[in-house]
C-alpha cells in the first residue's frame, strides 16, 4: 500500500459551494484543498481511492477524470474510486449548480484531473508490503447529532497500516459528520474539520492520514454555526471537533486488529434507475429519466469498502454495515453525487434534495444487498 497527496485548490476568487444562502466571490485560502491517494497492490490487482476536499464530484466530472487516473497508473475504470470529504468552503466540482450560483471554475476540471493523477503515482510509486488492522468504536455522544431528531448511534472506524518491523506507514479514519463546523459566513478556502483532523492524526504519528467521510447525510456537529455563526467563519468550532475526532482515532489504535485474508476484489454493479421530478435530477437534465448508477464494493482482505453514491442518512449507513457484519468502510458521495439518500423518508429539505423517493428506494435496496463475488470482477 502506499499513500499521495496533491494540492487541488483552485485558483481565486471562486464561489464557495454547499450554502445557498452565501453569495459572492472570496478570495482567501485558509487551508489548501487536497486530494489523498491510496494505492493498493496484492499480485495481480490493483486499487487507488482518492479522497478529495470537495463539496461533491458531479458524474460528468467524476467519470473522465477516474479515466485518466486509471490510464496513468494502468488500471481498470473500476480499480480507481473518488469520494469527497463534502466540506461546505470549496468551489463546486460539476457542471449543474451553476443556475443555482455555484459555478464551477473555470478549468477546474483539467486541475483536478492533474493533480488526481499526480497523487495517485505518488501512491503508486510510495507502496511497500504492509499489514492492515482494522478497528470500530463509537464516538461521544457531545461531538455531533442528528439534524432530524432521528435515532443515532455514532461510530467511527479504523484502517492502521503497519509495515513488517510495525511502524505506522498510514491511518484510514472514517466517520460520518457534515463539514459544516465552519458556517455559512465563512469567506475563505478550506477542508474544515477534515483537514484539521488529518494534521492531528499526522503530527502524532508522522504518517499519512486519509479521513473518508461516511453516512453523514443528516449528521451535523453539536456545536451546530448554523445556529450561532461566527463572522468570517467558526475556526475554533472546526478545529476541536477536528482534534477530537482525531482523539478517538488515537484512542481506538489499540483495540485494532488484523484484517484476515489478503485478497483485493474490486465488484461493480451498474442500475438503471429512474429519476423523480425534483430540482437536482432537473438541473442535472435526469428528472423522470432513468439514470446509470454506478456501485462499487471493494473486498480488502474480510472487510469491506462501500461506495454510496451520494449523501447517505445515518440509518441507511449503519443498516449497510450491518448487512456486512461491521466490518466497513463507507465512502460517502462516492463515485460521484446523486442527491441525498433519506432512510427513513421525510418531508424535509434533503427529499427535495434527492432524486425522489423510488430512486432513493432503488439505491437503498441495492446497496443493502453485498453483490456476488463474481460482480464486475
Amino acid at each position: 500500500m502506499g499513500f499521495g497527496s496533491a494540492v487541488i485548490t483552485p485558483p481565486m476568487p471562486v464561489v464557495l459551494a454547499g450554502f445557498g444562502a452565501r453569495k459572492g466571490l472570496v478570495s482567501e485560502v485558509h487551508d489548501d484543498l487536497e486530494v489523498h491517494a491510496v494505492f493498493l497492490r496484492n499480485g495481480g490487482q490493483s486499487l487507488c481511492l482518492l479522497v478529495l476536499d470537495l463539496l461533491m464530484l458531479g458524474p460528468e466530472v467524476a467519470g473522465p477524470l477516474r479515466a485518466k487516473v486509471a490510464g496513468a497508473l494502468g488500471l481498470d475504470h473500476s480499480s480507481v474510486l473518488t469520494s469527497c470529504t463534502h466540506t461546505h468552503s470549496g468551489p463546486a466540482a460539476t457542471l449543474h449548480t451553476k443556475r443555482i450560483g455555484w459555478p464551477m471554475p473555470e478549468q477546474y476540471a483539467e486541475l483536478l484531473v492533474g493533480q488526481c493523477v499526480n497523487a495517485g503515482i505518488a501512491a503508486q510509486n510510495s507502496a511497500e508490503p504492509v499489514a492492515l488492522g482494522y478497528a470500530r468504536g463509537r464516538l461521544p455522544v457531545d461531538l455531533s447529532l442528528n439534524r432530524r431528531g432521528l435515532p443515532y448511534d455514532p461510530q467511527l472506524s479504523l484502517v492502521e497500516v503497519r509495515r513488517p518491523d510495525g511502524t505506522l506507514a498510514g491511518t484510514l479514519a472514517n466517520v460520518g459528520i457534515h463539514p459544516v463546523a465552519l458556517g455559512i459566513d465563512c469567506r475563505a478556502i478550506s477542508g474544515d474539520w477534515p483537514t484539521v483532523t488529518r494534521g492531528e492524526l499526522r503530527g502524532s504519528s508522522a504518517a499519512p492520514a486519509v479521513v473518508i467521510q461516511g453516512a453523514s447525510g443528516d449528521v451535523n456537529p453539536r456545536r451546530d454555526p448554523h445556529t450561532d455563526p461566527t463572522p468570517g467563519g467558526n475556526w475554533d468550532t472546526a478545529s476541536e471537533l477536528g482534534r477530537e475526532i482525531a482523539e478517538v482515532v488515537d484512542g481506538l489504535r489499540a483495540s485494532a486488529r488484523p484484517v484476515g485474508g489478503e485478497q483485493l476484489v474490486p465488484l461493480v454493479r451498474q442500475e438503471r434507475l429512474r429519476a423523480g421530478l425534483t430540482l437536482p435530477a432537473l438541473l442535472a437534465g435526469r428528472a423522470l429519466r432513468k439514470v446509470d448508477v454506478e456501485l462499487v464494493e471493494w473486498r480488502l482482505g474480510d472487510i469491506s469498502l462501500v461506495a454510496v453514491p451520494g449523501e447517505a442518512f445515518h440509518a441507511l449507513g449503519r443498516d449497510i454495515e450491518r448487512a456486512r457484519g461491521d466490518r466497513v468502510l463507507l465512502a460517502g458521495l462516492a463515485p460521484s453525487w446523486l442527491g441525498y439518500l433519506p432512510q427513513p423518508w421525510g418531508k424535509g429539505y434533503e427529499e427535495k434534495m434527492s432524486y425522489g423517493r423510488g430512486f432513493t428506494s432503488a439505491v437503498a435496496r441495492a446497496l443493502l444487498s453485498p453483490p456476488p463475488d463474481d460482480a464486475g470482477a
